[in-house]
């Protein structure tokens, strides 16, 4: 399956094609779309194992509350064996009185009680529903809060991966830079052999190509540097080589572009993982309150008795007994436990509603941040896309001005040094363009519909927009 995602290069998409992990040569490799690389992150990481575990928690509270509102229905057998008694004696007695005793709890030695009680409780000032509802708002606030781990973990491995992609990208350019320098270092010594150019260009030329050596090695380091922090996020051990199988675009004349005009408000998590939690106390402070009021419930208890002089009993040794009871509990007076029960559970909804507020203005002080940022970005990588199709224009024909003697070498080195500084801070744009458009998703908690624009076209929209007063 393909998904979309980004795309800021002319008619190239940032295709994830796969949503597993396929093992190619080298077969210790493991290529990695960036779909794949959050499926990853989200089945094997230790956050949403611990979300997945909250949530069964959850659940379980709902079953304990929905306990109390069922038949409690206990079985018990129970043996004991005396071995001594202050009626010991009267079994071997021969008096009317032995023979009385003889089979009951006084002159037995041996006791059987084989019980069955049921009891059922037919109301408690609402305590159970409001703990049956407790319950419930807490399994939903779990489940957001589950939702919201799984956002920034996405949005995490978002980012470490683009950020693998874009070192992979710098280490691209500058192995590129290196071999255009070694090529033109090379084209230099055959001018200079054939005795058209003079020593100083050998020399600028050589300088040139061993300048570029150490941008490789940096760019190396920072992509390892990259790939290890991205590994991490995925629990993928340091020593296995992976491979990125969704780089960044190349320069092109369309960008996508997000479309803020239409955005609805967010719908984060975390908002109703927050609204959950208000709703949890509201039930605890209903729950509370129901301690001042009556409890009724109703039991009854079945029972077989024996009491044989052997240790086990026939069957006609047994004695049936049945018995109800309807229990009514009056709190009268409980040294204002249930006030102060109500005015801490009072609070912890104030606490709940408060941190709610809170986190509304957070949440649209992020979305208001990533919309600034994102449009910041955008504008940017229109910038850094014009500059760079200028500069390797200029450097075409500083090529072509050199090769006709019409220029000196000094004129090209510094036309490839501006094409150099132009792609990196075009990759950079891009770069932060993908960061800042998935910042924006997870800040609304939804994905942000994108639309192709053509390049030229933005361009004047923000020279426009520049020149307004």
């Amino acid at each position: 399956m393909t998904i979309r995602i980004w795309s800021l290069a002319a008619g190239v998409a940032l295709s994830f094609a796969g949503a597993g992990l396929s093992a190619q040569s080298p077969a210790d490799t493991v290529h990695l779309t960036i779909d794949a690389a959050v499926a990853r992150a989200l089945a094997q990481g230790a956050d949403m194992r611990l979300a997945h575990a909250q949530v069964q928690d959850a659940q379980g509270q709902i079953t304990e509350a929905l306990a109390g509102a069922l038949p409690q229905i206990t079985g018990s057998v129970v043996y004991t064996r005396q071995f001594a008694s202050i009626y010991q004696g009267t079994a071997s007695d021969t008096s009317s009185i032995a023979r009385l005793f003889k089979n009951s709890p006084f002159g037995a030695p041996n006791l059987w009680n084989i019980q069955i009680q049921a009891t059922q409780l037919v109301w408690a000032g609402g305590k159970t529903g409001a703990a049956l509802s407790a319950a419930k708002a807490f399994r939903e606030g779990a489940r957001d809060t589950e939702q919201q781990t799984a956002a920034d973990i996405t949005f995490a491995v978002r980012r470490a991966y683009l950020d693998a992609a874009y070192s992979a990208r710098l280490l691209d350019i500058a192995r590129e830079n290196l071999a255009q320098a070694r090529d033109h270092q090379r084209q230099v010594q055959l001018y200079h052999q054939a005795g058209t150019r003079a020593d100083y260009d050998l020399l600028r030329a050589q300088v040139d190509a061993a300048n570029q050596e150490p941008s490789v090695v940096a760019a190396s380091n920072g992509y390892d540097v990259t790939l290890r922090q991205l590994k991490q996020l995925l629990n993928v051990p340091i020593e296995q080589p992976i491979a990125l199988d969704s780089p960044l675009g190349e320069v092109g004349d369309t960008v996508l572009v997000a479309v803020l005009d239409s955005l609805a408000p967010a719908g984060r998590p975390v908002l109703a993982a927050a609204e959950a939690n208000v709703s949890v106390e509201e039930q605890a402070v209903r729950a509370a309150k129901a301690d001042r009021f009556p409890t009724l419930s109703v039991s009854t208890t079945y029972s077989e008795q024996a009491f044989p002089q052997e240790v086990f009993p026939s069957g006609s040794a047994f004695r049936r007994g049945w018995n109800g009871e309807v229990r009514l509990t009056v709190p009268l007076f409980q040294g204002f436990r249930t006030t102060g029960e109500i005015g801490r559970a009072r609070a912890a909804l104030l606490r709940a509603q408060a941190q709610r507020d809170q986190v509304r203005q957070q949440v649209d002080a992020e979305v208001a941040q990533a919309k600034d940022e994102l449009v910041r970005a955008q504008t940017l990588l229109v910038a850094r896309r014009e500059t760079v199709r200028l500069a390797q224009r200029a450097e075409h024909l500083a090529h072509t001005r050199y090769a006709n003697g019409l220029a000196s070498q000094v004129e090209v080195s510094d036309a490839r040094v501006a094409t150099q500084q132009a792609e990196v801070n075009d990759v950079q744009a891009m770069h932060d363009y993908l960061v800042a458009l998935a910042q924006l998703e997870r800040a609304l908690g939804r994905p942000v519909p994108l639309t192709p624009r053509p390049l030229d076209q933005l361009a004047a929209a923000t020279t426009s927009k520049d020149s307004e007063p």
